[in-house]
C-alpha cells in the first residue's frame, strides 16, 4: 500500500507542470522563390504572431500558431544578368497557420510539422521597375512543410530557427503561359529566426 502510494506521487511529480502554453513570437524571414531565376535568401520580411501548445509529457508537445508572414524573392548581385531575368522583386503578405509537433530535451527543442498559408496580397516588380503584378496572377493557398529547432534561454524566453518549403505552387503552368521567361512552378523557401515569449 505504501509502495503504491509512493509510486503514484512520484509519477505525478514527473509529469508536466502545466498542460497548456501560450506565447507571442516575432522575428525575421529570409526568403527565396525557386523558379523566378533569382538566387539566394535575399528577401527579408517580418514574421509575427501567437502560438499555443498542448503539453503531452515532459518532452512532447503539439501546437498551433497564427502568423503574419512576409515572404518572396529579391534580386541581388549574385544573380544572372538582368537581361535574362523576368522579375526583380516578389513580395507576399501572408497569414499562416502551422500545426507542429515538438520534442524537447534539456534546453533544446526539435520541431516538425506543416502549415496552411493564405496570400493576402502580393506585388511583382519587373527588372524594368514596372509593376508586373497583373501579369503574374497567382492563387491564394499555399501548403508548407516546416523543420526547426529552439533554444530555451529561460522557461519564458525562447529562440527559434526554422526552415520551411512550399509543397505547392500558387503560380501554375497555366497561369504562367504568357510569361515564357519565368520558370515554373514557384516554390518558396524560408529561413526564419525569431524570438518567443511564453506566458
Amino acid at each position: 500500500m505504501a509502495a503504491s502510494l509512493f509510486c503514484s506521487l512520484q509519477a505525478q511529480d514527473s509529469g508536466p507542470e502545466r498542460r497548456f502554453e501560450a506565447g507571442v513570437v516575432a522575428g525575421l524571414n529570409l526568403s527565396q522563390v525557386d523558379g523566378d531565376k533569382l538566387l539566394g535568401f535575399y528577401k527579408y520580411g517580418l514574421q509575427v504572431g501567437i502560438k499555443a501548445d498542448a503539453v503531452l509529457s515532459e518532452r512532447w508537445k503539439v501546437g498551433i500558431e497564427l502568423l503574419f508572414s512576409q515572404q518572396g524573392a529579391r534580386q541581388s548581385g549574385f544573380d544572372i544578368p538582368s537581361s535574362e531575368l523576368d522579375v526583380e522583386n516578389i513580395h507576399f503578405n501572408m497569414v499562416e497557420a502551422p500545426v507542429l509537433v515538438h520534442f524537447r530535451d534539456w534546453k533544446l527543442q526539435l520541431t516538425a510539422g506543416g502549415s496552411y498559408g493564405n496570400i493576402i496580397n502580393y506585388t511583382v516588380t519587373e527588372v524594368t521597375g514596372e509593376d508586373g503584378t497583373e501579369r503574374h496572377p497567382i492563387s491564394q493557398d499555399v501548403f508548407s512543410v516546416i523543420l526547426g529547432g529552439s533554444f530555451y534561454f529561460t522557461e519564458n524566453w525562447v529562440m527559434d530557427i526554422r526552415w520551411s518549403r512550399w509543397l505547392n505552387s500558387p503560380y501554375s503552368e497555366e497561369l504562367a503561359e504568357a510569361n515564357d521567361q519565368t520558370l515554373v512552378p514557384w516554390i518558396g523557401r524560408n529561413i526564419t529566426i525569431r524570438g518567443c515569449y511564453l506566458f
